[in-house]
């Protein structure tokens, strides 16, 4: 009998734990372009790309690529460059999604130099996702790159939007962003029946166990 009630408190426990946080068992699916902006190729510099369209991203007022270590104070990208908000300002790509559930992960630094990070917004077709519920990230650090995931949301199969915004404020406000990924996360009621029903076999030995021995 004690062994049939542990059994039934680790299902209890695996499907709460499944429910809780799909977004542990996220995936990249990798169909985001040049993902790390290592394109276009700025030579130790950096430059302004509001209005152009480059290298699969789409950027729209002060937003651009900068090197690691260039005049515009990026610090350990990974690569060698990564694109950056400056004020107000947006880039933007469409990608390919074949799943139905996502969450989002990026790294972002702020300028060490002026202002410091600029507010980021990260939004999919309109929709603003969070990121433990927050609807916002500023970076913190001036010399090295955070990573955040952002909380799962429901999407169709198909194509969509993604946009990184950068909010602006007082001064010259700017930050920097690195190794966009989008990811995958299996459906959390079909992860939690998957392991309900592994535990329904296992109490089920369990009970031809102890009859057995009855």
């Amino acid at each position: 009998m004690k062994r049939i009630n542990q059994t039934a408190r680790n299902i209890a426990i695996a499907a709460a734990l499944a429910m809780a946080s799909s977004s542990a068992f996220a995936t990249p699916v990798n169909s985001v372009v040049n993902a790390g902006f290592e394109g276009p190729t700025m030579n130790g510099s950096f430059d302004y790309l509001g209005g152009k369209t480059v290298d699969g991203w789409t950027f729209a007022g002060n937003s651009g690529v900068a090197a690691n270590n260039s005049a515009f104070n990026v610090s350990n990208a990974t690569g060698s460059q990564a694109a950056f908000l400056q004020q107000e300002s947006e880039i933007s790509q469409v990608f390919n999604f074949t799943k139905s559930l996502l969450s989002l992960s990026f790294d972002a630094e702020a300028r060490g130099w002026g202002y410091g990070g600029n507010v980021i917004q990260v939004l999919v077709d309109g929709v603003v996702l969070t990121f433990t519920g927050a609807t916002t990230i500023l970076p913190g650090s001036t010399s090295s790159f955070t990573t955040y995931t952002s909380d799962f949301i429901a999407l169709s199969a198909g194509t969509h939007t993604l946009r990184f915004v950068g909010i602006g404020g007082n001064g010259d406000v700017t930050s920097f962003i690195d190794n966009v990924s989008i990811n995958a996360v299996p459906e959390p009621l079909s992860l939690s029946l998957s392991l309900m029903g592994l535990g329904m076999l296992a109490l089920g030995a369990s009970r031809r166990k102890a009859g057995k021995k009855a």
